[in-house]
């Protein structure tokens, strides 16, 4: 290896103490006899404690913490055997000229000059002793011409602060050769895979080193040098990394977001804790704000996606919860939730002591979980959206079932008249089709009700009792009873909005199943879905894009349901088609989307797969509100519009509900009592006790119509009072 020639001049922090140490014996020598006597002891004393303090450095007793306050450490450390020898060399000269006066320090000073005597003889000791110190410290007091090996093209710098030094001195700071002369590093503490220091600017200039200067002197990129501002200009810390950050390796995650999503996608942000992630095969990662930036910015999902070269189910983001600088990202060869997600038994909808309960499972491996209840703050609305074939339907059976089995009582309407028939099964009260709206006034006045209850009673916070259930009102395919144009599309708004204001402190829960959260697909009342989503659950599958704008639940920016695809995709499509080319059926994304809870992260979710609700339904404790003694009278009033004048006034003030509807619970002159929808059918088939009667029949002989009658044979051949001996045909039990 090739030598060269390089100066090296000393730092002020390694030259200071050495022209101290050199100066004082000598100087403190000829001085300390002709002081006062006082300020003679005083120094020879001083001298004592100098050289006892050293001593004890020199063998390791000084703490650390006491070397550090001295910003001097390094110094004091290398030049530790020369400060001692030093302070010994001032104590033999200042001790005794202080105690004998100036014929001492003639003897000792200029003794020299008589050698053959014992006072020549001791200051010739002294005099080789301090020349002896004086040699040690030559570098340390003035420039030197040495010759050090050439460091070869591309090899980085020798490990150990003399190593940096060097290199720094003959190409930074060097007056003849250096990028930035008089700019001095002192100060390195080497870790191995980096290193780190202080640059020291001449007084009246600040530092300038560039990191391009810094980068080519230690061979490393300049990205990986960075610095941190001192005390004053004249100063600033430098970290030199060996090894180029992961964010600089497009193999990496971190490479591949510095590269392809920091600069237009997320700019101000980087990521941290890149791992693999074994429940996905991919990477998962935090995103984080860079310190100049307050919060990491809600990226545009599909944007993301195509920075990230993958697909819409493939990448998963998540803001932090409470982090606003946080993010979670995931990146995944393939979405677990592809195959699908079984549903694992009624076990997993038991609600937890906060009234959680898991509908599915996220991408990360944890249920995705929405709250139905609390049993401090009431009942929790939930807001269930997306179009056709999204899995919406399957997602209210889950719900309804884990409500039904909780022992809550529900009431359910369906415009459509077969969306769930299991729903159907396990309500309390249903209408479907054009009797949907008679749900909705059973609800409402079973609300009227425990409002007046809750005032009588006081009752600040509602308490579910068996004969007190926490009650679930199911409206399925919203848009179609919320028809502003008709009379029962205002009735049916003016009921769920009330239901949405109020049923939280009254047990409550409002579930609305909607193919989109628009206002106008709500029969226009933006209240209504403000008090469904906001603070309650919102699960949103796919759906129109433009929903994502219309929902400020705190985890959903940028979610795009309109991006989550139909089908998972199997390959690319081909650029020609040929009938050569085999067709694959791709699977469906049935019960895909995003689920937000009060208190959960919103992730990438699907929901179990659960093809009928029918075997898990417990039929013998399917719930009904005790507490409302009008339950007997359900039919009746379900047949009474809910209609009113348009005065309003609060709800808080009266202790009923606002608003311009309001239905009468008791008629003014009530008509004695007609039996009920059983009662008459019992009767009819009694009269003809063993034979064989047609529903046509029956429904002449009671006058029931034909939906309510429908639904009362159902029952009264599922408890086993009448049998159906063929369709349409019925008779009675003997």
């Amino acid at each position: 290896m090739s030598e060269i020639t390089v100066t090296r001049r000393p730092h002020v922090a390694d030259q200071a103490p050495a022209l101290v140490s050199v100066i004082a014996p000598p100087l403190l020598g000829a001085l300390t006899p002709l002081l006062e006597p006082g300020l003679a002891a005083l120094t020879a004393a001083a001298t004592v404690a100098g050289s006892a303090a050293f001593a004890a450095h020199y063998v390791g007793h000084i703490p650390d913490r006491v070397l550090d306050a001295t910003g001097l450490r390094d110094v004091l450390h290398a030049q530790r055997s020369t400060l001692l020898g030093s302070s010994l060399l001032t104590s033999m000269a200042a001790v005794p000229g202080a105690l004998l006066g100036p014929v001492y320090a003639d003897a000792l000073m200029a003794g020299i000059l008589d050698p053959v005597s014992v006072s020549g003889l001791v200051s010739a000791a002294w005099w080789s002793a301090w020349a002896t110190l004086t040699y040690k410290l030559r570098p340390a007091l003035a420039a030197r011409k040495i010759r050090v090996p050439a460091l070869a093209s591309g090899v980085p710098a020798a490990s150990g602060p003399g190593g940096l030094y060097k290199i720094w001195a003959d190409h930074i700071s060097s007056s003849e050769t250096g990028a930035h002369p008089g700019q001095h590093l002192v100060g390195v503490q080497d870790t191995g895979h980096m290193w780190e220091g202080l640059i020291e600017a001449p007084q009246g200039k600040p530092v300038n080193v560039s990191a391009e200067a810094v980068g080519s002197a230690y061979r490393v990129p300049a990205v990986c040098v960075s610095f941190t501002p001192g005390h004053h200009p004249g100063e600033q810390y430098v970290t030199v990394l060996r090894t180029p950050p992961a964010e600089l390796d497009p193999n990496t995650m971190e490479g591949r977001w510095a590269r392809l999503v920091r600069p237009k996608v997320m700019p101000g942000t980087h990521l941290q804790d890149a791992q693999t992630d074994p429940a996905t095969g991919g990477w998962v990662a935090w995103v984080v704000a860079d310190d100049d930036v307050p919060a990491v910015p809600v990226p545009d999902r599909k944007q993301l996606v195509g920075a990230l070269h993958s697909a819409m189910t493939l990448v998963d983001y998540q803001p932090h919860a409470s982090n606003p600088r946080k993010g979670k990202i995931r990146i995944m060869e393939k979405n677990p939730l592809e195959d699908g997600v079984p549903f694992p038994g009624p076990q997993v909808l038991e609600p937890s002591n906060g009234g959680y309960i898991a509908i599915g499972r996220g991408v990360s491996g944890r249920v995705a979980r929405l709250q139905l209840f609390d049993p401090t703050l009431g009942a929790q609305h939930v807001f269930i959206a997306g179009v056709t074939g999204s899995g919406k339907g399957g997602v209210v059976q889950i719900v309804a079932l884990a409500a039904h089995l909780a022992g809550m009582a529900i009431i359910y309407a369906d415009p459509k008249g077969s969306s769930n028939p299991d729903v159907e099964t396990m309500a309390a009260y249903s209408a479907t089709g054009n009797d949907t709206i008679k749900s909705l006034r059973v609800a409402y006045a079973l609300l009227q009700h425990r409002i007046k209850e809750s005032a009588r009673l006081g009752r600040k916070n509602f308490k579910a009792t068996p004969t007190c259930p926490w009650v679930m009102v199911i409206v399925d395919e919203t848009h179609m009873i919320t028809d502003p144009s008709t009379d029962e599309g205002k009735e049916a708004v003016f009921i769920l909005d009330k239901i949405a204001a109020l049923g939280r402190n009254l047990g409550m829960t409002l579930l609305i199943v909607n193919q989109a959260v628009n206002a106008d697909k709500l029969g226009g009342s933006t209240a209504m879905r403000m008090n469904v989503i906001q603070g309650g659950a919102l699960v949103m599958l796919r759906t129109d894009s433009a929903q994502s704008n219309l929902v400020t639940v705190d985890g959903f920016e940028g979610i795009d349901p309109g991006a989550i695809p139909a089908a998972w995709s199997a390959e690319d499509e081909h650029l020609v088609w040929s009938d050569d080319i085999p067709i694959n059926d791709p699977k469906r994304t049935y019960g895909l989307g995003y689920v937000g809870s009060p208190g959960e992260p919103v992730q990438m979710m699907r929901s179990w797969i659960l093809e009928s609700a029918a075997p898990h339904i417990r039929h013998d404790r399917i719930a009904w509100p005790q507490d409302w003694p009008a339950w007997d009278d359900r039919h009746d009033i379900a047949e009474i519009p809910v209609n009113g004048d348009d005065d309003t006034m609060s709800a808080a003030s009266s202790g009923g509900s606002s608003g311009q509807y309001a239905p009468p619970l008791a008629r003014a002159l009530k008509a004695p009592a007609e039996p009920t929808a059983d009662a008459a059918v019992l009767a009819v088939l009694n009269d003809a006790l063993g034979l064989e009667v047609p529903k046509s029949d029956i429904v002449t002989l009671t006058g029931i119509n034909e939906k309510t009658l429908s639904n009362t044979l159902t029952a009264l051949v599922k408890n086993g009072t009448i049998e159906r001996v063929t369709p349409g045909v019925y008779r009675k039990n003997s």
